[in-house]
């Protein structure tokens, strides 16, 4: 099938949220699809919590209940606070937290393609992941132009650095448990009431909004990312016909993506003995249905981390011998189907398409629909993954050890 052609047949299992009988319904779907290609496929099912929005609502109200006892009792006020900060940064760096245990339990699916087992890839030294969330995201409040579109501009005159989402909620919690440890020191009630003010009207937006999306309806997800799967099976029909040397293409449609990345997590942990800096490479697709191709500099909506400096100097290689593409880095601060890959330190890189503000278009929005796919961005995205992998083969084949992981936070 051309790369619409999947983008729509995606796109008809309406509603596919992770966890879903709808995602699970898609899974066989592109499962099958990907045996008439040639390839191995198999379904890989896990249990999961992919609400994020419930967990971080239990965070900010153990926050905000917690500033408020701290009046009468700052000792108990600060106890309550701390669980909630340890909560929040256990739930941004490993996904489990006791928030995130008070959500819904689900079942989800990753679909896992290997090359046909004739084919000379399977003796490659190094395994190229190809990877592309297929679930739905919910069409909340917190993404429609009126809120995404200044946020996008207050990133866009700091140059992409300012921290993640739940940076700035991490924050906001920390600075109530400050002002919950100077109640306790003594500190006048008016001073410590006035400074306590901030982080509380903030927190309570954020919890007025994370209500809204835990629950909102689901987005039709065509361009965000039903246009990164379409990608990701056109890359791999595209090297089974010419092998680049030196490396095998696995194709990896990970089930609760919107959750945090959480089947690409699964997938990396149950392989984690195969799967090393040395003979693994991870290659997101995002949102590739509108604007210009990009290759991600950073992610992450708590600490930002940099991708593979080695894969994004081919990026820019890439750039370089094909400026028709008018392509370039993007600063993201989101979740990138690549950022668990990085977050485990394999070398990885993720590419997509954003719009001049740095926003993939329509994404989480109801007008997210297969007749809103920008054909031209979907092809230039298609040549530009492919031009990476080429780009990527060569180095592979060049050098013996594959590209390493940058530790360094953007």
């Amino acid at each position: 099938m051309r790369p619409t052609e999947t983008v729509s047949g995606l796109a008809d299992f309406d509603r596919r949220g992770p966890g879903t009988d709808a995602e699970r319904r898609a899974a066989t779907w592109l499962a099958d699809g990907l045996v008439k290609t040639g390839r191995d496929a198999r379904i890989e099912p896990f249990w999961c919590r992919p609400n994020w929005a419930v967990a971080h609502v239990w965070h900010i109200a153990l926050a905000i209940a917690g500033s408020l006892i701290a009046i009468p009792s700052p000792t108990a006020g600060a106890v309550v606070v701390a669980i909630a900060l340890i909560s929040t940064l256990a739930d941004a760096t490993v996904g489990i937290s006791p928030g995130r245990r008070l959500s819904p339990e689900r079942a989800s699916q990753n679909v896992v393609a290997t090359p046909p087992t004739a084919s000379t890839q399977v003796r490659s030294p190094v395994k190229l992941i190809v990877t592309a969330n297929y679930d739905a995201g919910r069409a909340a409040l917190a993404y429609r132009p009126a809120f995404r579109r200044p946020v996008a501009a207050l990133r866009h005159a700091f140059a992409g650095r300012p921290p993640g989402w739940i940076a700035w909620e991490t924050l906001a919690i920390t600075w109530l448990l400050a002002t919950s440890i100077l109640r306790i020191d003594g500190v006048s009630k008016q001073t410590v009431g006035a400074i306590q003010l901030i982080p509380d009207v903030g927190l309570l937006i954020g919890f007025a909004l994370l209500i809204d999306l835990a629950g909102a309806s689901w987005s039709p997800a065509a361009g965000d990312n039903a246009s990164g799967v379409a990608l990701a099976i056109a890359i791999a029909a595209a090297i089974d016909a010419a092998p680049p040397p030196g490396i095998s293409v696995e194709i990896v449609l990970a089930g609760a993506g919107e959750g945090g990345g959480i089947g690409l997590r699964k997938y990396l942990r149950a392989n984690r003995r195969e799967l090393q800096p040395s003979n693994a490479i991870v290659l997101g697709i995002a949102a590739s249905g509108g604007g210009r191709p990009r290759w991600w500099v950073s992610d992450g909506p708590f600490v930002p981390l940099r991708y593979s400096a080695t894969l994004r100097r081919l990026c820019k290689r890439v750039a370089d011998d094909e400026p028709h593409l008018n392509t370039g880095e993007h600063r993201g601060r989101g979740a990138t189907p690549a950022l668990p890959a990085r977050a485990r330190r394999l070398p990885a890189i993720a590419i997509g398409c954003v719009d001049d503000r740095g926003l993939a278009p329509r994404s989480h929005q109801p007008t997210d629909s297969p007749e809103s796919i920008d054909q031209a961005a979907l092809d230039d995205a298609l040549q530009f993954a492919l031009m990476l992998v080429d780009e990527i083969g060569e180095y592979v084949e060049q050098n013996p050890v594959s590209p390493a992981a940058t530790s360094t936070p953007a």
